[in-house]
């Protein structure tokens, strides 16, 4: 086993047997109390000293806790009612079994104590009620020379009481274990779940990216070829027939590097921290560089891009998320544009609080009842096997950075030709 795993394992053993001391300190408190009333009104004062020292090492040991000292805490509890159980035992009748107490306080240091970790603490906490009830057993129980209380007494009032205090720490334990096993499980089910969640999304992920990075590569790799075979047989390939391969191959470069953007943004995403310095970020001159960079995909489409977005809009952002949001919605819009469509990009203030920035195309839109399902990574919403490329991370991406920032992007499923998405961001105050 590496020794970070192992180290990590010791550590939350260790973690695991301070909160059983926590809830096995707090149980045994009321018990403590009541012997200490019991103690009082059978008017015992040595037994009111086994009780008084069972009641303070119990307050001491949920102080030291408190006070992150964890080990002097399970130590000083279990250790002070081991005391106070053997005072007790010498001070009243075998009637009242008192000693039996010994079986609990035997038990606890499998419970608080780690046998691997803290093996002479451990060692110390078993053998010290073992030995006390064998020094009992073989005085008779008679080192102090006198029984407080009556061997009446010890049988009505003592006995039911050892019982209760016996069975009740004793059942407890079992109860607390079941509990513990219970959550454990729960917890182990929800880790596989998400485990297997995990699975199926890489799975669909190597699918999905396979398929999508294969046809861009295959078309560079063809056109590629077309023009090696004609150098290679020495044909003077025409202007208009080199503009074409060219323009071919730029398009499916650009695919390939969106993709594998998209990959990389989402992947750090998923790994890294997502906080980021926010500011105040002009709408048009974050989304006029992204407009020049789909240029290209703008013209080979012949689809008309109107922004009209004003250059007074400013929203408080991270200006590299925002770019990338504006990235992916305007992506989206000229995959699913028709040939020779039209693109609108508009904003406008909303309540004085917000922005909302609006990308709007006439391509098929989303299906009907399923537009919430478009931000869940890997979705590709019936377009797997289509022409369209992409993996299915771009919205799912978008949707965390406008989280990220505040904000938030809503598909509005009320367009009936094409598709509408909203991006709303806080607005940053005016200067």
């Amino acid at each position: 086993m590496p020794l970070n795993v192992h180290d990590n394992t010791e550590a939350d053993d260790l973690r695991q047997r301070t909160q059983y001391s926590l809830v096995s300190v707090k149980l045994v408190a009321p018990f403590a109390l009541g012997w200490w009333i019991a103690a009082y009104l059978l008017d015992a004062p040595l037994l009111s000293t086994a009780a008084g020292i069972a009641t303070l090492g119990v307050i001491g040991g949920i102080a030291l806790h408190h006070f992150q000292w964890h080990l002097a805490a399970r130590v000083f509890w279990l250790g002070a009612t081991n005391v106070a159980v053997a005072l007790a035992s010498f001070v009243t009748p075998p009637e009242g079994h008192m000693s039996f107490i010994f079986i609990a306080t035997a038990i606890g240091p499998f419970v608080i104590f780690s046998p691997r970790t803290e093996k002479l603490w451990f060692s110390v906490m078993l053998i010290a009620p073992i030995s006390l009830w064998f020094v009992g057993w073989a005085t008779d129980y008679s080192l102090v020379g006198y029984f407080e209380v009556s061997a009446e007494a010890a049988d009505r009032v003592l006995s039911p009481a050892t019982a209760v205090t016996l069975f009740g720490t004793v059942l407890f334990v079992i109860a607390y274990f079941v509990h513990v096993t219970r959550r454990n499980a729960q917890s182990l089910r929800e880790a596989r779940r998400q485990a297997e969640q995990s699975s199926e999304a890489k799975s669909n992920l190597m699918r999905s990216v396979s398929h999508e990075m294969l046809t861009p590569l295959h078309a560079i790799s063809g056109f590629a070829e077309f023009l090696h075979s004609d150098a290679k047989a020495g044909r003077n390939v025409r202007k208009d027939q080199l503009e074409e391969y060219s323009a071919h191959i730029m398009s499916a470069s650009n695919t390939l590097q969106l993709i594998i953007e998209n990959i990389f943004d989402f992947a750090n995403w998923n790994a890294e921290e997502t906080s980021a310095e926010t500011m105040r970020v002009s709408v048009h001159a974050c989304l006029n560089p992204v407009i020049q960079r789909f240029a290209g995909a703008l013209s080979n489409k012949t689809v008309t891009l109107d922004n009209l977005v004003r250059d007074d809009l400013n929203v408080v952002g991270n200006p590299i998320w925002l770019a990338a949001i504006f990235k992916q919605l305007l992506d989206n819009a000229i995959k699913f544009a028709k040939p020779g469509g039209r693109i609108s990009i508009r904003a406008h203030t909303k309540d004085d609080e917000t922005v909302e920035i609006v990308f709007k195309d006439d391509g098929p839109g989303f299906p009907a009842g399923r537009a919430s399902a478009a931000f869940a990574a890997f979705e590709r919403l019936g377009h797997e096997t289509g022409t369209t490329a992409g993996v299915g991370v771009g919205l799912p991406l978008a949707q965390n950075f406008a989280k990220a920032m505040g904000g938030l992007i809503v598909i509005d499923e009320s367009v009936s030709d094409g598709a509408q998405v909203r991006l709303v961001l806080p607005m940053a105050a005016a200067e």
